[in-house]
C-alpha cells in the first residue's frame, strides 16, 4: 500500500492545482484510501480498463487467478473472481464515496476513464485517465472545463450510479461472470459491502458523522440502485466508542478458502457479529 500511495503522489504532480485532485488530497488527509490518482501520459506499464474488460480474456483470466492465489490461496476460479473484484473495489470505491459525501463531487469513473498499472500478473495501482467530475451548480469549481454540472443532490447521486455502477462495475461483473463464472449476486454484494466500508471509514474521520449516516441511508435506500438492501448499516456503540458498521446479506466466499469470517459475514449470527464489532472498537485507541 505504501508503494501505491507513493505512486499516487507522483501521478498527480502535473495536476496539482486541479480542483478534483485538490479535493481528493483533502480526503486523503483523512484517510489515504480516499485518494485516486490521475494517470500521466507517457508512463509505462499502464493499460486502459477497456482493453481488459471484456476484450482481453486471456489477460483477465491470468489476473483473476493471480489475485485468487495471492490473497486467498485459491485456484478456484469462482472464488478467485470474488477476490479480484474485492481488490478492484478497494481502490475505486473509497475515493468515490469520499468525494460524494465530503465534496459533493463524483469523479468520472466510467470504465473508459480507468487505467491499471500492471506488474507481472498483478495490478498495483488504479488511476483515472482524466480528472473529469460531476459537481453541483454552486460548487467553487463549477466553471472548470472538467466539471459536468448537475442540478441537485439527487442528480449527483444519479450521476454516481451511472458512472460507477452502470458504466463500470456492471461491465466488470459481467466480464468476470463470463470468464471465470464469478457469481453476479456475490459480486454485487461485494460492491455494496465496499460502499458500506467507504461510509464506515468516513464516519470515523469526519467532523459531521451524522451527515455520513444520512447519506448512507439515502444511498442504500434507493430502490433503483443495484446495492439496494444489499447491506444493513448502523451506528454501533461500545464502551463509550462508536462505529458505523454494516451487516452483509450475501457472502464474499473467503470463508470457503481461508476458513475465516468477516466481522459482518452473513454466516455469523447477529450475536457473533456484535462481538466482532465490539472487539474492533476495543482495539481503537
Amino acid at each position: 500500500m505504501t508503494k501505491i500511495r507513493a505512486m499516487s503522489q507522483t501521478l498527480a504532480s502535473d495536476n496539482a492545482t486541479h480542483p478534483l485532485v485538490e479535493s481528493m488530497r483533502h480526503a486523503a488527509a483523512l484517510n489515504p484510501l480516499f485518494y485516486l490518482p490521475i494517470r500521466e501520459p507517457g508512463q509505462d506499464c499502464w493499460i486502459d480498463a477497456t482493453d481488459l474488460f471484456p476484450s482481453d480474456r486471456e489477460r483477465l483470466y491470468a489476473l483473476v487467478m493471480a489475485y485468487g492465489k495471492s490473497t486467498w490461496g485459491t485456484t478456484n476460479p469462482h472464488a478467485a473472481g470474488s477476490a479480484f473484484i474485492i481488490a478492484y473495489l478497494s481502490r475505486l470505491i473509497g475515493p468515490v464515496i469520499a468525494q460524494y459525501v465530503i465534496a459533493r463531487r463524483v469523479p468520472q469513473v466510467s470504465l473508459n476513464n480507468i487505467a491499471f498499472h500492471q506488474v507481472g500478473d498483478m495490478v498495483d495501482a488504479t488511476a483515472l485517465n482524466s480528472p473529469s467530475f460531476a459537481a453541483l451548480l454552486n460548487d467553487p469549481a463549477a466553471g472548470h472545463p472538467d466539471a459536468e454540472l448537475v442540478s441537485d443532490n439527487a442528480a449527483l447521486h444519479s450521476k454516481l450510479k451511472e458512472w460507477l455502477f452502470d458504466s463500470n462495475l456492471k461491465e466488470v461483473i459481467d466480464a468476470l461472470h463470463q470468464q471465470v463464472r464469478a457469481s453476479i449476486k456475490v459480486s454485487w454484494n461485494d460492491v455494496a459491502d465496499s460502499c458500506a466500508l467507504g461510509f464506515s471509514r468516513l464516519y470515523d474521520v469526519v467532523k459531521e458523522p451524522d451527515r455520513v449516516v444520512r447519506d448512507a441511508g439515502s444511498f442504500f435506500g434507493d430502490a433503483s440502485s443495484p446495492v439496494y438492501r444489499q447491506v444493513a448499516i448502523e451506528v454501533f456503540f461500545h464502551q463509550g466508542k462508536q462505529g458505523f458498521f454494516s451487516r452483509r446479506v450475501g457472502c464474499c466466499l473467503e470463508w470457503r478458502e481461508s476458513k475465516k469470517y468477516c466481522s459482518n459475514c452473513i454466516l455469523l449470527s447477529r450475536e457473533e457479529q456484535d462481538e466482532k464489532f465490539r472487539k474492533r472498537l476495543e482495539a481503537r485507541r
